[in-house]
């Protein structure tokens, strides 16, 4: 992922790889200072929900700290965007071995632990 802020605006580019084929390009209106994120409240596609350990994840392999900023969003007024690497981010649940990968994450402040 590069990111970039340009003015109040956070472009969140993922790469194309193996678990994220499509990749992702995003653009959001920051209206806060960016902070790191270790844990979120989240629930999976497949309904695992609970706290979730985020981390970003390079294209090297190596895993980073994830990233959030207060962002405005249309459909909830403002929401916490969670952001990481060249291959956005990794999930693991804090129960067991789960992980699942994201491009980003859109959340509500209430989601971060």
């Amino acid at each position: 992922m590069t990111f970039r802020e340009k003015g109040r605006f956070i472009h969140v580019e993922v790469e194309e790889h193996e678990v994220l084929p499509d990749g992702c390009s995003m653009r959001f209106h920051g209206t806060g200072e960016p902070f790191t994120v270790e844990r979120v409240r989240y629930e999976s596609e497949d309904g695992r929900d609970g706290i979730w350990l985020v981390h970003a994840e390079h294209a090297d392999g190596t895993r980073g700290a994830a990233m959030g900023s207060t962002v405005e969003d249309s459909s909830a007024g403002s929401s916490t965007l969670v952001y990481g690497g060249a291959h956005g981010l990794r999930l693991v649940h804090v129960d067991g071995g789960d992980e699942i990968a994201e491009p980003y994450l859109l959340l509500a402040p209430s989601a971060l632990v």
